[in-house]
């Protein structure tokens, strides 16, 4: 799969590694809005030499977009799944260019990703306690929210009973981050999820693994500041 095949609305994980450090960005496809759009980005092909890329939501971090102009030991990687299906693309260029007045990523490759046995989408660890409803069940149950991706969701279950896989839970807990300007922002979050799997080797507890039915463009926000909360990564424009 090319990388300008990625559909729109579609979850994109970008991964930098430099030596003992790594960070973990989540962004959006965006197809182009008209053929003006669609033509600059042929353009960009054709200065960078690069056959197919995709728009993606560009991603804001004190007042500034987050760049990605690397050194010689760092590493770009980026991965998106597809039907299920996670596929990475390890030869990427990614640039900040404007499209009527908004500024997206172009993330361009020549590279035919195949799918990949990689899980699908990157967790970032909550650790906060939450609350699990099941269907029709009068009330609801305490929970801790594991960790969580734009795709889904783990959570840990104390006692013997624990939902079913394919049952459909409702999950909701809140978190407060701290943003650049040193005010915290809350989340609240109130997520649909199917449980996908589940572990029950733990005595008196199960961790479930839920998924949501698309990529959760908020939860991607909130993966984008939790990482970035306590670090100043080496990417600037």
């Amino acid at each position: 799969m090319y990388i300008g095949e990625i559909p729109d609305g579609s979850s994109i994980e970008i991964n930098v590694s430099s030596e003992d450090k790594k960070l973990s960005l989540c962004t959006f496809a965006r197809a182009p809005k008209n053929p003006v759009d669609e033509k600059m980005m042929r353009d960009f092909y054709k200065k960078y030499r690069y056959g197919s890329g995709v728009l993606a939501d560009a991603i804001e971090r004190d007042g500034k977009y987050v760049g990605f102009h690397l050194h010689e030991q760092s590493n770009l990687h980026v991965f998106s799944i597809i039907d299920k299906k996670p596929y990475a693309w390890t030869e990427v260029k990614i640039i900040l260019a404007m499209f009527k007045k908004e500024t997206y990523y172009l993330i361009m490759s020549n590279q035919n990703a195949k799918e990949t046995n990689r899980r699908a989408g990157y967790r970032q660890w909550v650790g906060h306690d939450g609350s699990l409803k099941l269907g029709l069940e009068p009330g609801s149950r305490d929970v801790v929210i594991k960790d969580i991706s734009t795709g889904g969701i783990g959570i840990v279950v104390d006692g013997d009973v624990a939902p079913r896989i394919g049952e459909t839970v409702h999950i909701t807990y809140t978190d407060k981050v701290m943003t650049s300007n040193g005010l915290p922002k809350e989340f609240n979050f109130s997520l649909k999820a199917v449980v996908a799997r589940k572990d029950e080797t733990i005595p008196n507890r199960t961790i479930i693994g839920c998924m949501f039915d698309k990529p959760n463009e908020t939860v991607g926000k909130y993966i984008n500041m939790k990482q970035t909360e306590h670090r100043q990564p080496n990417m600037r424009r």
